[in-house]
């Protein structure tokens, strides 16, 4: 109430009419405040009620995905791999809109742009064993280390990896959500590592995560927190990037011939610092077996600018994704303004 009195003072001092003509008594001016700061305290009340829900309920989430993970990372692995497989499967046909976005998203590209004249089965079967492949690559963070003893990953064209690192000491990594895609990041496991990721909703479930994501040798920046980054970059390693999701307020680009948009974060911190990108991608068999492949390197002063290295970064992504279209992510809405 201390803090009203210079405003009553004032309110006093120039005069307040009621309907009557005449000043308003200090009583109605006094309620008049109190009605006023006590809405403004109401407000604030219920904001900090809303924030305390919120953490309880975020919580109680966390709670539960504990229970889940911990019954998750005590079955054998192959009952990991076969459960990941049925959970990708229920969540294919639980929910609509990832469900008509993924079936969209294939006849869009692989019938309207490359005329694979796929039949509605053959585009299904598609849809189902990536939701399948996503799921297990989703939950592969929680038993990476067990998943690389049991299933040892082959790697191709080390070569090129090995022979880059003998004259660069900063490298980017470029990598896309394709197979295991956590697995493109094995053949560099004992390198220091920076990375790009979107946080979970969650801040209990984020924190869990933030402890187990390489948890030797990776530090992790949110999209909103990127400058971060730059404390870091003249450090030795790998800066690891993805940049085959729509960015609302991204680059626009063409992905598959299509206008939409991409990160160009890739392209700008490689042309910025000077460092050489080496793309590196993998994809599973059918024993689950990771194989990593060492793409190619693109060196930033062969471009000239951040747009064309961003599209050649697509271009080869494309190609990647053609190869085995069930091992990419088609139920994100990648593509702007297609029905």
């Amino acid at each position: 109430m201390t803090t009203c009195l210079p405003l009553v003072s004032r309110e006093l001092h120039k005069g307040s009419l009621n309907n009557n003509g005449r000043r308003s008594s200090l009583k109605q001016i006094f309620k008049k405040f109190y009605i006023r700061y006590s809405f403004i305290f109401l407000l604030k009340l219920i904001s900090k009620v809303v924030i305390i829900l919120k953490l309880i309920f975020d919580f109680i989430i966390y709670l539960i995905f504990l229970i889940f993970i911990s019954i998750f990372k005590i079955l054998p692995s192959k009952i990991k791999l076969k459960f990941s497989e049925f959970l990708g499967l229920f969540l294919y046909y639980l929910i609509p809109k990832g469900r008509k976005l993924s079936l969209r998203n294939l006849n869009l590209i692989l019938n309207e742009q490359y005329n694979y004249n796929l039949t509605d089965k053959q585009i299904k079967d598609i849809a189902i064993k990536s939701y399948r492949n996503t799921m297990k690559s989703f939950l592969l963070p929680f038993w990476i280390y067990e998943y690389a003893e049991k299933y040892p990953p082959i790697i191709h064209n080390i070569e090129l990896l090995e022979k880059l690192k003998e004259t660069n000491d900063r490298i980017v990594l470029a990598t896309l959500h394709y197979g295991f895609f956590h697995m493109s990041m094995y053949p560099i496991i004992d390198e220091q590592m920076f990375i790009i990721i979107r946080p979970v909703p969650n801040r209990f479930i984020e924190a869990y995560m933030n402890k187990i994501r390489f948890k030797k040798n990776m530090l992790s920046f949110t999209e909103q927190n990127i400058k971060l980054l730059f404390k870091h970059k003249k450090s030795k390693g790998f800066f690891i990037m993805l940049n085959d999701v729509r960015k609302p307020n991204g680059e626009k680009v063409n992905f598959f011939n299509l206008p939409t948009t991409a990160s160009g974060f890739t392209a700008f911190f490689s042309m910025r610092e000077k460092l050489p990108i080496i793309v590196i991608h993998n994809e599973v068999d059918s024993n689950n077996i990771c194989n990593i492949y060492i793409d190619e390197i693109i060196h930033p002063e062969n471009y000239t600018n951040e747009s064309d290295l961003t599209d050649r970064l697509l271009k080869v992504y494309e190609k990647i994704i053609l190869n085995k279209p069930e091992q990419w992510y088609w139920f994100q809405d990648r593509w702007i303004n297609k029905k």
